[in-house]
């Protein structure tokens, strides 16, 4: 078995294992354990005879048997045995609260429950609140929520319970009352505030929160800067860029981006941590660092990273790939770009198997990579020889839309299953404004660094990068005014799905026998 195609197998087999446990009811009803001895077996085979269909088999049971686990019925101790009840809880707030419009949502951390007797007694779970915009907290806050706590169900069609366990989430409230604790006085027990069964007073965790707050904080005071030197949709684009909060940007103008095929612009993606990557290392490399101490910083630059973004499943995948590539250059490797693909998959899906059926960002972040592995040198290839232009700068042109035209074949059916319309433009309107990003994302982090230092400096770096953001609003504006900009496609199915992947599949490997 050639270990060139390991991880492509493996990856492939997983997802398939996981359909297969999601789907099929009967797999759900038999025991981890069950699934555990095949898995035991096929590994033996595996070790013993080296054969593809024994590894296919392994990385099925062994997607059967994770996904076993997230279908425990013990259900003693948690908040899932407690829907429609009113009561009070107490926990700690765990992600920066994510403010809309007129209202925040607060993702916490359960640690324990008070009955309407005044009892303390254990309570786990993650609970997602809804409330009003003020007062507001923040991550590392302690609150005392009273309220009824209600299972997520379904909205419509859309199985919202499903989309929040991606994020270890089972139950919401929706404008409970909410008290913030004093984290002073939750480390002393003597108060009586909360009982010990409540709060582990434990140096990591304080730690752990003490750091985080700080990042947090710095996250604020950058959209601050933004807020004070760009105009409103201007600051509304970069934070969506270079911070993942697209909070502040309107529904209007999400629209237009979608519509133009430019949402990736507005977003974390793959590209914009390749491009914050490739400028720190070339940066740490140009000042004389070592290729060792420029490979750790960088690392550490991509976990800090993360937890600044707030870790959507797009940006890890592009982060463990980047860290692959910096470690194939520290040791003096070429990695290969789909064994890194397939290894990032299995270990994000190892750890939340939710990502591949309702994270939109993890399926498109995948299906854009392999896009343009796979498709784009054979997509370029047949443009240059219809046009037989091969002058180095009309090339990179034909780079850019061939790029595009690969992740947008891929990517079609996700994306009119989600949003019901599909680009025409893509092509056009990238080519027009993707050379901008990497000046856009240097300049913002001159111009960051500056503000902080001398503030009326900064203003003149953010005079540049508003004209770029304003240039890039204006070609999305005018791209979706273009007849046949954008198409709308509803009732699209899974079947349809699956029909078209066996197409595109099918005319790829016949194209690529012809070559």
């Amino acid at each position: 078995m050639s270990k060139n195609n390991f991880f492509l197998i493996a990856g492939v087999s997983f997802v398939v294992g996981l359909f297969l446990a999601h789907y099929l009811f009967f797999i759900q009803n038999l025991p981890s354990l069950f699934y555990f001895s095949f898995l035991l077996i096929f590994l033996f085979f595996l070790i013993k005879f080296n054969s593809k269909i024994y590894l296919i088999l392994f990385f099925i049971f062994l997607a059967i048997w994770r996904y076993s686990f997230l279908l425990g019925d013990d259900l003693s101790g948690k908040i899932e045995n407690y829907y429609d009840y009113e009561f009070k809880i107490f926990g700690g707030v765990i992600n920066d609260p994510e403010i809309k419009n007129d209202k925040q949502k607060i993702k916490l951390k359960i640690i324990c429950g008070q009955d309407n007797l005044a009892n303390f007694f254990k309570l786990e779970g993650n609970i997602l609140l809804s409330s009003f915009l003020y007062p507001t907290y923040s991550y590392g806050d302690y609150l005392e929520v009273e309220g009824q706590y209600l299972e997520p169900g379904l909205i419509d069609d859309f199985n919202y319970s499903l989309y929040l366990k991606r994020y270890k989430i089972t139950a919401v409230a929706y404008y409970p009352k909410i008290k913030k604790i004093d984290l002073l006085e939750l480390q002393n027990f003597s108060n009586d505030s909360l009982p010990s069964i409540c709060f582990s007073n434990n140096f990591f965790t304080k730690l752990r929160i003490y750091f985080l707050n700080y990042i947090y904080d710095f996250k604020s005071k950058t959209a601050e800067k933004f807020n004070l030197f760009l105009s409103v949709d201007s600051s509304a684009i970069l934070k969506g860029m270079i911070l993942g909060d697209k909070s502040d940007l309107t529904t209007e103008n999400r629209e237009i981006f979608s519509r133009a095929g430019l949402s990736h612009i507005i977003a974390i993606s793959g590209l914009h941590i390749s491009l914050l990557c490739s400028l720190l290392l070339s940066l740490l490399l140009f000042i004389g660092l070592s290729r060792k101490s420029s490979f750790y910083l960088s690392v550490l630059f991509l976990f800090l990273y993360l937890i600044l973004i707030g870790f959507p499943a797009s940006a890890i995948r592009a982060s463990i790939m980047g860290f692959f590539s910096f470690l194939a250059i520290y040791m003096g490797r070429v990695g290969n770009l789909v064994n890194a693909l397939f290894l990032t998959l299995l270990i994000l899906l190892l750890v939340n198997p939710y990502l591949v059926f309702v994270d939109i960002g993890f399926q498109l972040s995948f299906l854009a990579v392999l896009g343009i592995i796979y498709f784009h040198p054979l997509v370029k290839d047949a443009i240059l020889s219809k046009i037989n232009m091969k002058i180095k700068i009309r090339e990179s042109i034909i780079d850019i839309i061939s790029l595009t035209i690969s992740v947008q074949l891929i990517t079609a059916p996700i994306l009119i299953s989600n949003f019901e319309q599909f680009s025409l433009i893509a092509p056009i309107s990238n080519l027009l404004v993707l050379f901008l990003l990497p000046i856009i994302i240097s300049l913002s982090i001159i111009a960051l660094i500056i503000s902080f230092l001398i503030p009326f400096l900064a203003q003149f770096v953010y005079f540049f990068i508003e004209l770029f953001l304003r240039y890039i609003y204006l070609v999305a504006v005018w791209s979706i005014k273009i007849p046949g900009a954008s198409i709308n496609i509803a009732n699209w199915s899974l079947f349809l799905s699956i029909i078209y992947y066996f197409l595109l599949f099918y005319f790829f490997y016949k194209y690529r026998k012809r070559k």
